[in-house]
């Protein structure tokens, strides 16, 4: 189970597993084929289609050997795909009565408003054979529980092999204010600021590459609405626009040869550590700030409600990887399988 919407972070979680375990026999569900194209040339994968929204209610228990749901905010209160809430609860009741394991992996807790959420919560996680939290202050909440644990998101331990820098290179993942309605009023400041930097930037002659990870989450309309408003034409033959296609590593080999890059999604912060990039962060959500935090990737960073279309990035304002620092935090991220890997290896 998984958040299959041609995202990039999300695939790649899928793509983890399914390289992990190669003689293990997956199977995954989605709404559309679409969905599934990053993996179609896996042969340990099967794809089962779905016109429906994913839910628990029609899974037999028995059909498979266990269950592992991998992704990141999985645990929002009103979620859409294979949401936590009663159903789910039943579900994974009936996995532990019948001995088939069910973990979760690589997630984050909320945001939540209900005090009934957050008690569903705790009664389903207590069922699980295993959850890895890939936060502390997710796991703080519910480290009373015997079967949930911590490491780092799964994707710091991802082998990104060489990662050779194209000179005067400045990438930057871009996000849609539209579909978030905490941060939809900051759109035209945001996007202003985002033509302010890049305009910086290519006069001091470097080459921008603006990266969507998730069409379907609005990452290209706001990339259309940047080069619409950069007016010297000039400069349009030195901004690049990089798409996941659902080809991870074609998206890969272009994104670890920026040698600076402005981290807007989660798993952009993540790559760009991995890729020993020089970074700076604008956070969208708790999700980031909890993550630079507990394991101290960068001394500033800023959240995007604070953004104004005035606020400049220099250069010589971006972070460099701690190299000692990066190897612990990739250690530590493999045991995201710890429990996993018990079952299956």
């Amino acid at each position: 189970m998984a958040y299959l919407r041609n995202n990039l972070g999300d695939d790649m979680f899928v793509m983890e597993l399914l390289n992990r375990y190669p003689d293990v026999e997956f199977y995954v569900e989605v709404v559309d084929l679409k969905y599934a194209k990053a993996f179609e040339k896996k042969n340990n994968v099967k794809i089962i289609i779905n016109k429906k929204e994913e839910t628990f209610d029609e899974i037999d228990v028995n059909q498979y050997d266990g269950y592992v749901y991998i992704g990141g905010s999985i645990f929002m209160e009103g979620g859409k795909v294979y949401n936590l809430d009663e159903g789910c609860l039943d579900f994974v009741k009936k996995c532990k009565l019948l001995n088939k394991p069910f973990y979760y992996i690589s997630s984050n807790y909320g945001p939540y408003q209900t005090e009934n959420y957050f008690n569903l919560s705790k009664e389903t996680f207590k069922e699980c054979t295993d959850l890895c939290f890939r936060d502390q202050y997710s796991y703080n909440l519910f480290k009373d529980i015997s079967t949930v644990r911590y490491a780092p998101d799964v994707l710091f331990a991802y082998d990104i092999g060489e990662c050779k820098k194209e000179e005067n290179t400045v990438g930057i993942s871009i996000i849609d204010l539209e579909i978030r309605d905490n941060l939809r009023h900051k759109e035209d400041e945001y996007i202003q600021f985002l033509i302010n930097n890049i305009n910086l930037y290519l006069k001091q002659g470097k080459n921008i590459y603006l990266f969507s990870f998730c069409n379907d989450e609005g990452d290209e309309k706001a990339i259309q609405k940047i080069l619409t408003n950069i007016k010297d034409s000039k400069y349009q033959n030195r901004i690049t626009v990089v798409r996941y296609n659902e080809n991870i590593e074609a998206f890969i080999n272009i994104y670890k040869k920026m040698e600076y890059m402005i981290c807007q999604r989660f798993h952009s912060l993540v790559l760009s550590y991995i890729c020993r990039q020089r970074f700076y962060v604008i956070s969208y959500s708790k999700k980031i700030c909890n993550t630079i935090k507990e394991l101290n990737l960068c001394d500033e960073y800023i959240k995007l409600e604070d953004i104004t279309a005035q606020k400049t990035i220099k250069l010589e304002d971006f972070f460099d990887v701690e190299e000692n620092k990066l190897k612990d935090i990739k250690k530590h991220a493999l045991e995201q399988f710890k429990g996993l890997d018990k079952f299956l290896k």
